[in-house]
């Protein structure tokens, strides 16, 4: 199968997901393909051309923006997750949980299914937050297994709640980037896994041009193999600023190539053979205050690098 990056989206009942995803499917992301995975095509009200002759996907739906909406049979989600990726190529998959599950399992059939977990993004609804965490743990589960938390319907809560709401959901999860909206209108660039590489295209431009909330990023280059640990140790302790990061490294003593992908603090590893011998390791890295952590980053890079001699090139 080939390598996809999968988001999964969760949040409560009412909270506002499907809002968000008709967002998504209208305009699409950054001009690339999206499969989105929904429990219920008809909730998104978009009219669209219907793929049929799948063996394993309930519902396929062709939309004018490039992207796909479908629904799947739980039980045969490896063997739907593969037909999707291979008749519609997308380049990314969002898959909308149940607003009454714990994405963890979910997160784990992902990667079961040999699939990269590129972020978790739970939207939270401001106005109903704090009765639905009294009354059920799973609010409670998806607040806390978020990389993202979409804090959304702000128009309906007075600014000492929302205070109080951005306290309570960093003591759940500190690790996690707090977004906000009002009926899920979100910029999207950094929230999914495609807005990566137009961060990335604007680093290699060089351009000064800071995203909104300041956020920005610069990519890093290397001929030289990397020591795995030191590097896997330099992800655990980026700053909380970094929002993302990813690429693909070229560790010492490994004849595979490793992609990695940090988001918010958490980060994973796959191995993969790339033909023709790519020397160089690339990654890009996303986040706010950038002049302040760029030096420290490309420093601790470097002091990862390998040279001829099999020795550490810095400090």
């Amino acid at each position: 199968m080939r390598t996809v990056a999968v988001d999964i989206l969760t949040g409560f009942l009412g909270s506002g997901k499907t809002t968000l995803l008709r967002h998504v499917l209208e305009h699409g992301l950054a001009g690339k393909p999206v499969a989105v995975i929904m429990n219920e095509i008809g909730e998104v009200g978009i009219d669209g051309k219907v793929v049929t002759g799948l063996a394993n996907v309930e519902k396929m739906v062709e939309l004018t923006s490039g992207c796909i909406c479908c629904s799947i049979d739980d039980y045969r989600f490896d063997l739907a997750i593969q037909e999707i990726i291979d008749t519609a190529q997308p380049h990314l998959v969002i898959i909308e949980s149940t607003g009454l599950a714990d994405p963890e399992p979910l997160a784990y059939r992902v990667k079961n299914a040999g699939l990269g977990l590129d972020a978790v993004i739970t939207v939270v609804d401001a106005a109903n937050v704090e009765r639905q965490l009294a009354e059920t743990k799973v609010a409670r589960a998806q607040i806390e297994a978020a990389d993202f938390l979409v804090v959304n319907k702000l128009d309906l809560v007075e600014a000492p709640d929302v205070a109080r709401l951005e306290r309570r959901l960093a003591k759940l999860n500190p690790r996690a980037e707090r977004m906000k909206t009002v009926r899920g209108a979100l910029d999207s660039d950094v929230l999914f896994a495609t807005g990566v590489a137009t961060f990335r295209e604007r680093a290699r431009a060089g351009s000064d041009h800071l995203h909104a909330d300041a956020i920005g990023s610069f990519v890093y280059r290397s001929r030289l193999p990397l020591r795995q640990a030191m590097f896997e140790r330099l992800l655990r302790r980026l700053p909380a600023d970094i929002l993302r990061a990813k690429g693909i490294v070229r560790f010492a003593d490994r004849d595979w190539h490793c992609l990695f992908n940090f988001t918010c603090g958490r980060h994973e590893l796959t191995w993969v053979k790339l033909e023709g011998g790519m020397e160089e390791s690339q990654a890009v890295f996303i986040g706010r205050d950038l002049r302040r952590h760029q030096g420290r980053i490309e420093a601790a890079l470097a002091a990862c690098e390998v040279g001829p001699e099999g020795k550490a090139q810095h400090g």
